[in-house]
């Protein structure tokens, strides 16, 4: 079964399984790089990494319109709930998995902060392991630093990685080729760049040597661009 990964720029993506439309940080409103609108979105499932305004974004809005699961940690699925009347919501923790109609959605460590739109808590932050059920393994790094525990998260045998590389509030290119190292991902998608101007990076240039000093194949994709698996 064809898996396609849309990248709707910055940390954002929508990623299809079969007949699952999967949002990831849909940040879209107030993102200068964004080629579609919260409305125009169709999602059976929003995946959260943290509470931070360009990653939960849109998802109470689109959640609410679409009827979507939304699958974020006990903070964030709370206050989704209570201050957004999400309806359906899991809410894990770090390590933790939940099994849905496509695979299986883990969080994983990630190394950054989180604190929701209006300043409360937004528990631990993430990264993302997506299992499906032909065999697939996804991963999307959430806004981190690199660190050495992606060892263990490359043993899962990732068929893709999606990997922060602004820099600024983010592991950048540099660190990004160490991350690679460490996690063995046959194919990498680059996230987290060119949105503000603290954040712009030559996505050419990270390609060029991701191709040259790592294992993995690098795939840059324009906003509204799509790879396929």
């Amino acid at each position: 079964m064809a898996i396609q990964v849309t990248w709707l720029s910055h940390s954002g993506f929508q990623i299809t399984i079969g007949e699952y439309k999967i949002l990831i940080d849909p940040f879209l409103t107030d993102n200068p790089l964004a080629t579609v609108t919260p409305e125009q979105m169709e999602a059976d499932f929003i995946i959260l990494s943290h509470g931070h305004g360009d990653h939960v974004g849109d998802s109470a809005a689109i959640a609410n319109r679409t009827g979507a699961t939304v699958i974020a940690n006990f903070e964030i699925g709370s206050w989704l709930q209570q201050k957004h009347g999400v309806q359906n919501v899991h809410t894990l923790n770090t390590g933790g998995g939940v099994k849905l109609p496509f695979g299986r959605v883990e969080l994983t460590l990630a190394y950054h902060s989180s604190s929701l739109p209006d300043g409360s808590y937004g528990g631990m932050p993430n990264g993302i392991l997506i299992l499906t059920n032909e065999g697939k393994t996804l991963y999307h790094a959430g806004d981190t630093s690199v660190f050495l525990d992606m060892q263990l998260i490359g043993e899962r045998g990732l068929d893709l990685a999606m990997l922060p590389i602004g820099d600024y509030f983010t592991m950048g290119p540099e660190m990004s080729l160490k991350a690679i190292e460490l996690l063995k991902p046959k194919v990498v998608i680059p996230m987290h760049y060119n949105t503000f101007d603290p954040i712009a990076q030559d996505a050419a240039s990270w390609a060029q040597r991701v191709q040259n000093e790592t294992d993995a194949r690098p795939v840059v994709l324009d906003p509204g661009g799509t790879f396929q698996m």
